[in-house]
């Protein structure tokens, strides 16, 4: 296949992290893959870090007839799009493209709730496939958009990252890996920390990730506040995420919004970490409540401690449900599903392509 995807988010994202991986993927299996998206932006950056071919613009619609010209020049079979404003833009390219039209395939990964904006019937009745990054998203498009084009759920997958290795003797280890936003509900674990240690002195936590809305020292001083920052270590951003998660025995992803996708998720289950979650966006769908980990409401510090202490408490436990998550990662996560089920209906939408 020769694929042109745009990715103009105009930064570093769960989507663009999505779609990346799709393409890197999909390149490496031998296929023609360009990135397509805004110069000068991250998600065109990390797709050269990749080793990924890139077009780049600057203002698409002023630049139309040239990106058209462009999209000829490369011989793409199928335009993926991977957010709103890349959809519009997809179709124009493509409708225009040749006599017949290049088919269109949406993917979408965004949190936000599909409406059915003004001009959005146009685009869909131009639009060869869908693909969904969770459930709920798949469902909104059904209800709204769905026709012949062929759609389905891809989960985000990952690579494998060899066997699980039991954590390091010592203290049990509780692990946060995301930037420091707040939606990303580090106060809330903090929170939640705080009533932890006080049944369980010894525990510790480890929080990974780079300052992008709340610094670091803010959260130090909440930490110390609460009483916790002998008992919470902040590595700020490494290069080698797993290596973290592997010193700890329980995951969390204590986020109170987005999520629709988890990268993070994804990983804690790859190296076999019970994961205890906030039930928001893709993370029902991820983690089997009282199973894999345990699911808990968004913003609620009580039962976010209550769900670690029971696992802080138990190793059996912790055994128990870390296995099962690594055996749903190889079923549901492992990158060459991932690849396998992209491939599969990107070749779908450029065979189902009848003329119009």
């Amino acid at each position: 296949m020769n694929i042109a995807a745009i990715i103009d988010e105009p930064y570093d994202s769960g989507i663009t992290q999505y779609a990346l991986r799709a393409c890197e993927g999909l390149s490496g299996r031998g296929h023609t893959v360009r990135v397509w998206g805004l110069e000068g932006r991250p998600p065109l950056h990390a797709a050269k870090r990749r080793g990924l071919q890139t077009v780049g613009y600057s203002h698409p619609w002023l630049e139309l007839r040239a990106l058209r010209s462009r999209l000829r020049e490369t011989g793409a079979e199928l335009v993926v799009a991977h957010t709103g404003s890349a959809h519009t833009l997809a179709v124009a390219l493509a409708t225009w493209h040749s006599k017949n039209r290049l088919p269109v395939l949406r993917t979408r990964g965004d949190a936000r709730a599909l409406r059915a904006r003004p001009g959005a019937r146009f685009l869909w009745a131009r639009t060869d496939g869908f693909i969904a990054a969770n459930r709920k998203i798949l469902e909104e498009y059904r209800s709204l958009f769905d026709g012949p084009r062929p759609s389905a759920v891809v989960y985000e997958g990952a690579e494998d990252p060899g066997p699980p290795v039991p954590p390091e003797n010592g203290p049990v280890t509780i692990g946060i890996v995301a930037r420091l936003d707040p939606v990303k509900g580090h106060s809330c674990l903090l929170q939640a920390a705080a009533r932890v240690v006080r049944a369980h002195p010894e525990v510790r936590f480890l929080v990974v990730g780079k300052q992008e809305n709340v610094s670091r020292v803010q959260l130090t001083a909440e930490a110390g506040a609460l009483g916790v920052a002998d008992h919470v270590e902040f590595t700020g951003r490494v290069p080698d995420p797993l290596h973290y998660m592997r010193r700890c025995h329980i995951g969390v992803v204590a986020s109170l919004g987005s999520e629709a996708v988890s990268r993070a998720a994804v990983e804690w289950m790859s190296v076999g970490r019970p994961l205890v979650a906030t039930a928001v966006g893709c993370l029902p769908e991820y983690v089997l409540d009282g199973k894999t980990g345990a699911l808990v409401e968004p913003g609620n510090p009580d039962a976010l401690a209550g769900a670690l202490l029971e696992l802080a408490a138990d190793p059996f436990l912790r055994e128990t449900r870390g296995n099962a998550a690594r055996r749903r990662y190889e079923s549901l996560f492992g990158l060459d599903r991932f690849l396998d089920e992209t491939q599969r209906l990107y070749q779908d939408a450029i065979f189902s392509l009848s003329p119009r």
